[in-house]
């Protein structure tokens, strides 16, 4: 029983009154399982289906933690779950949002508020000072039905330990600073498989913990939560290796923008006759707007189509998404801090799109602040994605060598064409799709939000 084991080791350096959370967010239920059956009560997730899944499969006993980002659209439907402590509040905006639902609820919701004090922008959360303007708000109890128990802390993503020091000191003065307004009995969650005996030290009063106690996981399984893909020597060496510079594709990456394609298409293809559905559109995306009409033109009438046709469709295509968007769709959450951490890091950041809507092309180095060295569009290639034209392109025009090069994609036809380019390839599935489709093109990473590419990348 090595998961047994782990946490008998494990629990050897927490002292009585520090609570161990147990970080089994991507294992599969027979993990968590062991760890149970071990005497273990608390445990972490950090996607709200995830948690679902398994809170229907586990003993109703357990304590679950929601350890990850929570977007304000997820908060209903965690909540329904009953968490016992949702540890990742990071706004006020958030935290509002979470009295609101638990009163619809009638329920109050405990909760931890995360502080910042990582030497990271990429970290998020409650600013010391953001605390103290807190502190004077919650003597009016604005939120009644959230119960604040305490606060969550991520030191910096260091091997320095006088830096991890700092930050789990200024988590426990910031915990000081809010104490009048707290239960008496506070939570200071800080400290995690590699760091959590010096945050204990420091004061944490709760620790989570995943890797010494469920191993590594090799992917973030979204279809099957105990389907595991192993990690091949190729992706080591891959993740060893001196990136350079990033090739993003746009849509579904950038921009969150795959939904209104997805119906702009349906709805335009089937104005001229030509069924096509929103999952067709997801799994063609990265083609160019003619090659996606003229095969199925073709499929349909068996006859090429026109290029007054291919016109029209896009015509109406485009108008429609506008409709919808007023123009543009927004970005896809946490991007643009995958991109300032990169840049903080000297690694060229490129865009590598199949789209050939100027407003959007035009408007990214504007909307991502001059982010991109380097764009790629439908304009500069012979052929689209799949063929690996755009992404050979976008290396020739770095000058990086391919190993120093990586891919970011959330579409199969785009793995493909990376791949095909004989370049490393994470894959966001930010989409409708199984990850099996993106696995199946051979992407090398597997993730579900940039938030966990981020994570990936620092780590």
């Amino acid at each position: 029983m090595p998961i047994a084991n782990n946490i008998k080791e494990v629990r050897a350096h927490i002292p009585a009154g520090v609570t161990l959370v147990c970080v089994s967010k991507y294992h599969p239920v027979e993990a968590i399982r062991e760890a149970y059956e071990a005497g273990e009560r608390h445990f972490g997730e950090s996607r709200v289906q995830e948690l679902k899944t398994k809170v229907n499969q586990l003993p109703t006993d357990i304590h679950w933690h929601f350890i990850g980002h929570l977007q304000t659209n997820k908060v209903r439907d965690l909540l329904k779950l009953r968490p016992y402590l949702i540890q990742s509040v990071d706004s006020e905006h958030l935290l509002q949002t979470i009295n609101d639902e638990a009163a619809k609820l009638g329920i109050v919701q405990d909760i931890l508020l995360e502080v910042h004090v990582a030497r990271e922008e990429s970290k998020i959360g409650f600013s010391p000072d953001e605390l103290a303007a807190l502190r004077t708000q919650l003597s009016n109890n604005p939120y009644p039905h959230v119960r604040i128990m305490g606060l969550m802390a991520m030191a910096t993503n260091t091997d320095d330990e006088t830096e991890i020091r700092r930050c789990f000191t200024e988590a426990a003065n910031s915990q000081k600073l809010i104490a009048n307004s707290l239960p008496s009995k506070t939570v200071l969650s800080m400290g995690m498989s590699d760091d959590y005996r010096l945050a204990i030290e420091c004061g944490s009063t709760m620790v989570r913990i995943g890797s010494y106690i469920f191993g590594e996981r090799s992917v973030s399984p979204k279809d099957g939560l105990s389907a595991t893909r192993p990690v091949s020597k190729t992706v080591c060496q891959a993740e060893d290796r001196s990136i350079k510079a990033v090739f993003f594709d746009q849509d579904g990456v950038l921009y969150n923008s795959m939904p209104y394609h997805a119906e702009s298409w349906a709805w335009a293809m089937t104005k001229h006759g030509l069924p096509y559905t929103a999952m067709e559109c997801y799994r063609n995306e990265g083609r160019t707007s003619t090659g996606v009409i003229q095969e199925y033109h073709q499929r349909i009438f068996g006859t090429p189509a026109s290029e007054e046709l291919i016109e029209d469709i896009y015509k109406d295509k485009t108008a429609h998404f506008n409709e919808m968007t007023g123009g543009f769709p927004g970005i896809i959450p946490d991007v643009d801090k995958v991109l300032q951490f990169l840049r903080s890091q000297g690694i060229e950041c490129w865009v590598v799109t199949g789209s050939g809507q100027h407003n959007l092309i035009d408007a990214l180095n504007d909307i991502f602040n001059h982010a991109f060295t380097g764009i790629i569009s439908s304009f500069d290639v012979t052929h689209g994605k799949p063929d690996p034209e755009p992404y050979l392109k976008a290396w020739e025009r770095s000058g990086f060598k391919k190993e120093e090069c990586m891919v970011v994609e959330n579409a199969p036809l785009g793995v493909r064409a990376a791949k095909a380019a004989g370049l490393y390839c994470c894959a966001v599935n930010t989409g409708i799709l199984p990850d099996s489709e993106l696995w199946d093109e051979h992407a090398d990473q597997v993730f579900h939000s940039m938030a966990e590419l981020l994570h990936w990348l620092k780590n």
